[in-house]
């Protein structure tokens, strides 16, 4: 036991060097890793918008792609009636700034 806490205490600097080292190669790894997380997510979101406005202009009734990607990034349902409801409010905020501006 003593002969173990000798060697420790004696080559503590070492030790911690190495411990050191370690933990900074690792942390470049993480910080890479994070980067490379980063660039996937934001691809997979402009996919995810992508698919979403083409999926908004094939449905039947004309559904407005932007409501559609702005209740995905609010994180709400998107339902039918959800964006139905979104649109009839775009189209009263419209017409009401419309007769504003007469």
């Amino acid at each position: 036991m003593n002969s173990v806490i000798s060697v420790l205490t004696d080559h503590a600097t070492i030790l911690l060097a190495g411990v050191a080292i370690i933990e900074g190669v690792l942390a470049a790894w993480l910080i890479r890793r994070i980067d490379d997380m980063r660039m996937r997510l934001r691809r997979a979101r402009e996919a995810a918008d992508q698919a979403a406005r083409t999926a908004a202009l094939a449905a039947p009734g004309g559904i407005d792609p932007e409501i559609v990607i702005q209740l995905l990034r609010s994180g709400q349902a998107v339902t039918l009636d959800v964006v139905r409801d979104l649109m009839a409010q775009r189209e009263l905020a419209d017409a009401a700034s419309e007769t504003r501006q007469l």
